[in-house]
């Protein structure tokens, strides 16, 4: 019988072109990857030796058919990723300083409503991730991102990942609040968090959010670090891990999903705290979404 999955992640992940010989308005030189919360966090937990699947909606162009290849070659299941025939991949393009811009508006990931998550084998999944990006694409992504949450049996994780301009961005707590409502465990930075729920500290952010639901509630300060209340009510910290850094984006995901991968195998909060630090800051010294996150063997 197959192992069923540690994570499986739902959400839009798209083309992601990186200057990387100057700022956006005057590189030359661009790299392509792909970038996608979601699947940034099935990388890392393929990477850290788990067994991931990305469900996600994708068009049928080149952009598409790179993001699935890409990403089944570093082990990440891609057998519920859905083909759309007439919309097309959603685009980034990025620079290192953390300036994005995005081309996803109408995108195929916009209209993933529930029926992409038809026979994905969420109930046996040992975790669910979605992010608030997700519930802001749009209606579809956003009734499939609750979808998720109430078919999952075990622990729901929620990336809160506010940003603006998207569909929803107007309506960010209204969309995001029942997820948190649902959630086992939230992360967010300490600002997204504040846009929840207001406090005049990380633990006090935190505990306002626990209060909604979740268990377990991870508060990402950036070079301040980053804070845990765990499910017995106890407030952890950690300091940020030394590092180089080279591009930031796609660090908290690391983060996120290299604390579940320690929580999943039965770590304390404080090993979680300390992994996710080690995971994020090696992203941060790498070019790209995901590229930088350690594999198993390295140690």
């Amino acid at each position: 019988m197959t192992e069923p999955f540690d994570l499986i992640a739902f959400g839009e992940t798209m083309l992601s072109l990186i200057a990387v010989d100057g700022s956006l308005d005057l590189a030359t030189t661009f790299r392509a990857t792909h970038g996608g919360a979601e699947s940034n966090a099935c990388v890392a937990i393929g990477r850290l030796g788990g067994r991931a699947a990305w469900v996600g909606r994708v068009g049928r162009d080149p952009s598409g058919e790179r993001i699935v290849a890409a990403l089944a070659a570093e082990g990440v299941d891609v057998a519920w990723v859905a083909t759309d025939p007439d919309r097309s991949t959603g685009l980034i393009l990025r620079d290192a300083s953390g300036v994005v811009r995005y081309q996803r508006a109408g995108s195929a990931a916009s209209v993933a409503g529930p029926s992409v998550l038809d026979d994905v084998p969420v109930e046996d999944a040992r975790a669910v991730l979605t992010t608030g990006i997700t519930a802001m694409l749009g209606p579809d992504p956003a009734e499939s991102a609750n979808a998720l949450f109430r078919r999952a049996r075990g622990v729901r994780a929620l990336d809160v990942n506010l940003r603006r301009g998207l569909w929803g961005s107007e309506r960010a707590v209204e969309l995001i609040s029942p997820l948190v409502r649902s959630a086992d465990l939230v992360f967010g930075g300490i600002h997204e968090l504040r846009a929840l729920e207001p406090g005049a500290s990380a633990e006090d952010v935190a505990r306002a959010i626990a209060a909604r639901g979740p268990r377990e509630v991870v508060v990402k300060q950036g070079s301040a670090g980053a804070g845990a209340l765990d499910p017995d009510g106890r407030w952890h910290e950690v300091a940020p891990a030394p590092a180089r850094e080279v591009d930031p984006i796609g660090a908290g995901d690391a983060f996120g999903a290299a604390y579940l991968w320690v929580r999943l195998r039965g770590g304390s909060v404080p090993d979680a705290l300390a992994e996710g630090a080690r995971c994020g800051a090696a992203v941060a010294a790498t070019i790209g979404d995901a590229e930088g996150v350690p594999r198993v063997a390295q140690k």
